[in-house]
């Protein structure tokens, strides 16, 4: 008989897996223009990159926005200022300061020195369509997979707002963002997109009520795959098409639900577990993987294999793992290193 999992288990042991999968998005994801499946014909490195970093990734950060509205309410028996404060000081800890530092160290790589690697360096990076058949543009800043702690922290300044809206207008609010969200009208408005704000209203919508996130999940468990499949294929069938954007915001909307779902799961079933040091290091690895990109990995494996269609697919699903592996070994070290120096004082 399965084990009943919590939802902290869950989100422990999610964080590396999600982390690991975003750094696919940044390591050699870019399909080449133009290509369809139709027109293009079958190319396996193609398609490879668009399963990986141009689909299944899609539900990484959204993921991560539920985890972090629904942990922000989850606690908490009263709301009022003091609360809100104490949540924004300790965010101010691992949120604020975190951003700052590894821009920092990126605007030193990149050579640049203006304010605006803080907020939209990158203007470009990523695009989709919307309804209006307008191209919506995403900002980032210099350390771009950073946008998502810069459009967290916005919605977490938001969140009595957010919390006044769940208590008077419970889930109509949920209705009334919904369609904002497909649309895709609003979606990277720098620190205030749709994006951002629709999938932490939608955990926050669960904390405020004491939902229990994993079994509120599993009650959709089987549509959510189907789902999932379905908006999933098509989004591979229709890459570079005017559809895309439409099929990969229902995706991450279904998607979200079936990696818990899939989560619960595949728990319930082992009692093995990822290290609780190697679920802490997913943290680092988010900040400076695109710091510390590793190049030289990626330079010895093309002079020694080639740049064969299988050696590109082998070296596309190795190296960001390698990658990964290096700064969760680097993360390892130095929190010894930290262990021992605190041990020596005592």
């Amino acid at each position: 008989m399965s084990q009943r999992i919590g939802y902290i288990d869950a989100i422990k042991q999610l964080r590396l897996p999600l982390i690991v999968l975003i750094t696919f998005a940044h390591s050699y994801s870019g399909v080449r223009v133009g290509y369809t499946l139709w027109d293009g014909g079958w190319d396996t490195y193609e398609v490879l990159k668009i399963v990986v970093s141009q689909t299944l990734v899609k539900v990484a950060m959204p993921t991560f926005f539920v985890i972090s509205g629904y942990l922000f309410f989850a606690n908490v028996t009263e709301w009022n200022s003091k609360t809100y404060l104490g949540k924004l000081q300790r965010r101010v800890k691992t949120l604020l300061i975190p951003y700052i530092v590894w821009n920092v160290l990126m605007a030193v790589k990149l050579k640049t020195f203006s304010l605006n690697i803080f907020w939209a360096y990158w203007t470009e990076a990523g695009k989709q369509m919307d309804w209006l058949g307008n191209e919506q543009l995403m900002t980032a800043p210099a350390n771009m997979p950073l946008w998502f702690l810069r459009d967290l922290m916005v919605v977490s300044v938001l969140t009595p707002i957010i919390y006044i809206g769940i208590r008077k207008m419970g889930g109509w609010l949920l209705v009334l963002f919904t369609p904002l969200y497909l649309s895709g009208v609003c979606a990277f408005i720098s620190g205030l997109s749709a994006y951002a704000i629709y999938f932490f209203t939608l955990g926050a919508f669960m904390g405020i009520r004491k939902w229990d996130l994993i079994e509120t999940c599993m009650k959709f468990e089987k549509p959510s795959y189907l789902l999932a499949s379905v908006f999933g294929i098509a989004m591979i069938c229709t890459f570079h098409t005017p559809v895309f954007s439409s099929l990969m915001l229902c995706f991450r909307l279904v998607g979200v639900v079936a990696v818990f779902c899939m989560a619960s799961r595949l728990l319930s079933c082992t009692s093995k577990r990822i290290p609780l040091m190697v679920c802490d290091a997913s943290y680092f690895v988010y900040l400076a993987h695109y710091v510390f990109f590793f190049a030289f990995i990626d330079s010895a494996f093309f002079t020694i294999f080639g740049t064969s269609t299988s050696s590109m697919c082998i070296h596309y699903l190795a190296s960001p793992l390698l990658k990964a592996a290096i700064l969760v070994g680097v993360y390892a070290v130095f929190n010894a290193f930290v262990r021992y120096l605190f041990e020596t004082k005592k």
